[in-house]
């Protein structure tokens, strides 16, 4: 008996080694995009006009997801990185329960490792997955076998309801993000993209057709309930009517929602491999166009690919300005570590860091160019967004837009700590400096030196 344990041990050890190897090895390969970077907008008399509401505020962001499940007759579909079982994850199952039962077809699509971690014993999400007109996928579920496909995760966010609207940002589905359920969240920003003529805008076309593609892929298996599918979901939704009755009112979508000049979705390529910089690269080239950068991200883990194309936007005369979490704030610890890594790295790219200390984390993954340019979404200025993960962004040419984000930003600089290129430092007329306490520098220090090798994967 002893010798077959010891065989199980050392199987064991192998296959871990394996896994190890395969995890870490291959993503150290980045590729090079090759797909030619095209004018962003079709010509402005093809294609129906699109209008954009930027919903900055946790409450407003679960309120517009209701509201358009609500509003849906005919079909909802929803993407997300992450889903929970607890507050703002049940009123969204609630609702997707209630338009299944009058008639809606539902398709959810989920990243295979949190799906697999968070949601297969809820017994919420199996009533709502085992009802006939609901479809559940599964990106790329963890299958120890293949452990060299366990890096590449779905990180897109967006709800489209039926042909007339679509929410497209960086929340996730729980309650760090959606609602006021949370002491503590973050701070994020979605984009509501209304069609004035029904199905007929140019990013609306680009969403469905990317859907469709990552939908039908064979890395998406459907989710397989081996629950009774009891759940408490109806009775929920009777509690989310009587809570947030705003959210069974019809807007006046002309009225809420401002004009663009056009918009483009800009997205990863969509395969559980290493991934050429198509999104990246479309950025990069956006903002070498343009003067006046300013980025916001939770957090910065840059290849030298990646910080070389920053140095080229500067070099081309832009000011750059990137908004990042203090490292105080420790929201993340491998981005918090990476920075400390990694300064005088950011600080050679030119660009003006403000590291943000107020209440709550950012998760903002921002972009405004110029005067009219905007770039919303999912993806992190990191190498798992740029190389790793699918992602989304919209391209936005709305100079209110551009406008409204600016202004936000200046309220966020007073509560930032401004590094210059040459090192410089000015505090915010608003900024507290938090003391962190000996466990966490101890904490810190340990982790910069575990993370080097694994950098590429944070």
């Amino acid at each position: 008996m002893k010798k077959i344990w010891k065989c199980i041990v050392h199987l064991l050890k192998i296959w871990l080694l394996y896994a190890a190897i395969c995890l870490v090895i291959p993503p150290l390969f980045h590729k090079s995009a090759v797909k030619e970077i095209t004018s962003p907008y079709p010509a402005p008399d093809r294609m129906a006009q699109e209008r954009v509401l930027s919903i900055d505020n946790n409450m407003d962001a679960l309120l517009w997801r209701l509201r358009l499940i609500e509003a849906a007759q005919e079909r909802v579909v929803l993407t997300t990185f992450d889903f929970r079982d607890d507050n703002s994850g049940q009123d969204i199952m609630a609702a997707l329960l209630h338009a299944a039962d009058r008639g809606v077809e539902v398709q959810i699509l989920i990243d295979g490792m949190n799906g697999s971690l968070w949601l297969k014993d809820s017994r919420n999400f199996q009533e709502l997955a085992v009802h006939e007109r609901v479809e559940v996928k599964f990106y790329n579920p963890i299958n120890l076998l293949k452990p060299w496909r366990l890096n590449y995760r779905v990180h897109d966010k967006y709800l489209i309801a039926d042909d007339f609207a679509y929410i497209l940002g960086g929340r996730n589905t729980d309650d760090l993000f959606l609602g006021n359920y949370a002491d503590s969240y973050n701070e994020d920003r979605d984009i509501l993209v209304y069609e004035t003529i029904p199905g007929e805008g140019s990013s609306y076309v680009q969403l469905q057709e990317y859907f469709e593609q990552i939908w039908n892929l064979p890395c998406c298996k459907p989710y397989k309930s081996y629950g009774n599918g009891r759940g408490n979901l109806e009775e929920h939704y009777q509690e989310i009517g009587d809570k947030y009755p705003d959210a069974f009112i019809e807007p006046e979508w002309g009225d809420i929602t401002v004009e663009t000049n056009g918009i483009e979705l800009c997205t990863n390529p969509v395969e559980p491999e290493n991934k050429e910089p198509v999104l990246w690269d479309r950025l990069v080239s956006e903002m070498k166009q343009e003067k006046d950068i300013l980025i916001q991200t939770p957090y910065i883990i840059c290849s030298r690919n990646m910080y070389q194309d920053l140095i080229d936007i500067s070099a081309a005369g832009s000011k750059v300005e990137i908004f990042i979490n203090a490292v105080e704030s420790g929201t993340n610890p491998f981005g918090c570590t990476d920075y400390l890594n990694q300064q005088r790295n950011v600080r050679k790219t030119g660009g003006y860091i403000y590291e943000y200390l107020g209440e709550q984390a950012l998760h903002t993954k921002t972009i405004v160019a110029g005067n009219n340019i905007c770039m919303i979404g999912s993806c992190n200025l990191d190498m798992r967004s740029v190389y790793l993960d699918t992602e989304m962004m919209l391209l936005i040419d709305c100079p209110e837009l551009n406008e409204s984000i600016r202004k936000q930003a200046e309220g966020l600089e007073g509560e930032s700590r401004m590094v210059s290129p040459d090192g410089v430092v000015v505090e915010g007329e608003n900024y507290q400096s938090v003391n962190q306490n000996i466990f966490k520098k101890i904490f810190y220090g340990v982790l910069r030196v575990l993370i080097i090798p694994f950098r590429h994967l944070l």
